[in-house]
């Protein structure tokens, strides 16, 4: 039978699987990690897990959401929001990119065999109200950079898949090349500000 918890316990728990899950997720990958693991380490038994999440790889998105909140903020006090360049645009690009390398957890989701099973285990109304919290943070932004003249009349729903897919390509860093990576990423941010924002070509 499985045990009952106060909500109190029910807190203590969640804090601990999910300071539990980062350090093994970005350890060892989702694959990997063991719900035996995550429960010994907060103290209760393995069927208890299935209280919280229903899967690791819930788990894993549950500590993803959270840093990318954290990547979201970091990247909302570093740009202008009243004034957009194609070199202002091409920075935020990079800027976001030397986020993610820096945040663990958030890399090992674009290690292609991880990505491929999460995607997989996880419920598609998941997928889908990530993506449209990713659309909610950037569509407004999107649409005062238009209103101002600063970004090219498309749909913003367009333009944030345009954004989306220059991140995927951080499933494809061993193709590109790792000596390659970093120039592509370049270029690829260079490209897409230029096809984006009104102005002068950069230099």
């Amino acid at each position: 039978m499985v045990k009952g918890f106060t909500d109190q316990e029910k807190e203590m728990i969640m804090t601990k699987l999910i300071e539990e899950g980062k350090q093994q997720f970005v350890a060892m990958g989702v694959k990997k990690t063991s719900i035996a693991q995550l429960t010994k380490a907060a103290g209760i038994a393995q069927g208890s897990f299935y209280q919280f999440f229903s899967s690791k790889e819930e788990l894993f998105f549950n500590i993803l959401e959270l840093e990318e909140a954290q990547i979201k903020q970091k990247l909302l006090e570093k740009i202008n929001v009243h004034h957009m360049t194609r070199q202002s645009f091409k920075e935020m690009l990079l800027y976001s990119i030397e986020l993610i390398e820096e945040h663990q957890l958030v890399k090992t989701l674009f290690d292609r065999e991880d990505f491929e099973r999460i995607v997989r285990k996880l419920p598609q109304e998941t997928m889908e109200e990530h993506i449209k919290r990713d659309e909610d943070v950037l569509e407004p932004l999107l649409k005062l950079w238009q209103q101002n003249g600063f970004l090219v009349k498309k749909d913003p729903k367009v333009i944030t898949g345009a954004i989306r897919g220059f991140f995927t390509m951080l499933l494809h860093k061993k193709e590109i090349g790792e000596e390659l990576f970093p120039e592509v990423v370049e270029l690829l941010a260079e490209s897409l500000a230029a096809g984006l924002v009104e102005g002068r070509s950069l230099s």
